[in-house]
């Protein structure tokens, strides 16, 4: 127990391994066990193979197979390590009183705090089917939705690596075996050839330093993600990127949106709700403008107005908010009068999510030719370069 008097799930939990643990090796578990049941595993668990824990597990109690049955035949079809030992532990969790979402927020690593909260109130409310249905439609097109923004952030800097390396690579490898029989002849190098091998020669000089420098900044962005600080000048950067900013702010949207809705509709309190969706948005300024809202919604201040909506005099509308769009806000503030809220939201969700998703495809169809032509330009120049010396040399060759 708790000092407080509630029940420590996480130190029963504990006690449990330990018990396990002295029953499989027969030996006492020293003071600082951990886990000692599990086996280690190396890998992690993906969002899809979470969403296929979710699917199975939500069929079979749609089914009307009993929990601990459901567990069990769903921990003899995952395929994943890791998830089949969670699994496992759940399953063996429960023969002990321990619910679902008591193990599972144990692994927060791999289960959001949108799915932890959704399954610890379908369990509370007896509504578990009910709730994880809901639940693998969402996560399921979430899944979908990052996989499209990740890919849209990617492609342009693949595309874009790709042409630097044969860049590169005709650099330091075709020009300086061409050009070098031309020096010997004593014919003049034309400018734009002389630049390119020069910018040769650079690479070729401090090759290692040049290496360096890619790997500190990527070593850089990794150790910017550990600290808040980092988290907080990325998200700053993240929301200021041409182009791309606008797929991160609806992203960030979206995902708010959802995880309210969701929320919302399982009878989750509104302080409860926004809590938990500040921890699952992914930008630092988006949590911290959540938690103020939260913070004024639990002063007594209406949901709409802090979320940046006034009303004056009942007709003229004052929105203020960086973050949020105003249509959003609007129906939040209609959905306060009905006491729809998730509803009203849930419309905008899917508008927002549809147009995310034609943003996407538009933007990757346009960024296509770009990036084509840009690729062609330098190498073309490049081209241009090594045959330039070629016009000089025949010049020479006519005038003799």
């Amino acid at each position: 127990m708790n000092p407080d008097g509630t029940f420590n799930s996480i130190l029963f939990q504990q006690l449990l391994n330990n018990a396990r643990y002295a029953i499989k090796t027969g030996k006492k578990p020293g003071h600082f066990t951990r886990k000692e049941t599990q086996q280690f595993i190396i890998g992690g668990v993906a969002p899809k193979d979470v969403w296929s824990f979710i699917n199975k597990l939500s069929s079979f109690l749609s089914s009307g197979i009993d929990l601990k049955s459901a567990f069990s035949i769903v921990h003899k079809q995952m395929k994943n390590p890791k998830l089949k030992m969670i699994v496992n532990e759940v399953r063996l969790n429960l023969d002990h009183g321990l619910s679902i979402s008591d193990t599972l927020k144990q692994y927060k690593k791999y289960f959001d705090p949108l799915i932890i909260s959704l399954i610890e109130v379908g369990e509370k409310t007896g509504a578990l089917p009910k709730v994880l249905a809901e639940l693998e439609l969402d996560l399921l097109e979430s899944i979908e939705l990052k996989s499209k923004i990740r890919w849209a952030m990617i492609y342009p800097f693949i595309l874009t690596s790709l042409a630097l390396l044969m860049v590169v690579f005709m650099l330091t490898f075709i020009l300086p075996k061409i050009t070098e029989s031309f020096t010997k002849t004593g014919v003049a190098i034309p400018g734009l050839t002389q630049f390119m091998i020069n910018v040769s020669q650079f690479i070729m000089q401090h090759y290692l330093f040049i290496g360096l420098l890619i790997f500190s900044f990527f070593i850089g962005i990794w150790a910017m993600k550990r600290f808040y600080f980092g988290q907080m000048i990325l998200s700053f950067i993240s929301l200021r990127i041409p182009v791309f900013w606008h797929i991160k702010r609806q992203e960030n949207v979206i995902l708010f949106i959802n995880s309210l809705k969701l929320l919302l509709d399982s009878w989750v309190l509104m302080l409860e709700a926004l809590e938990t969706t500040a921890n699952i948005v992914p930008n630092i300024q988006f949590k911290k403008d959540i938690i103020r809202i939260k913070n004024e919604v639990e002063t007594g201040i209406k949901l709409s107005n802090a979320m940046g909506l006034t009303i004056w005099n009942n007709k003229e509308a004052i929105f203020s908010n960086h973050f949020f769009p105003e249509d959003l806000v609007h129906m939040v503030s209609v959905g306060e009068e009905t006491g729809t809220i998730w509803k009203n939201i849930e419309k905008v969700w899917q508008n927002y999510t549809k147009e995310l998703k034609r943003f996407i495809a538009n933007l990757m169809s346009a960024l296509e030719p770009f990036i084509i032509v840009f690729v062609w330009a330098l190498v073309g120049t490049i081209i241009i370069a090594i045959m330039l010396p070629f016009f000089q040399l025949a010049k020479v060759a006519k005038n003799l």
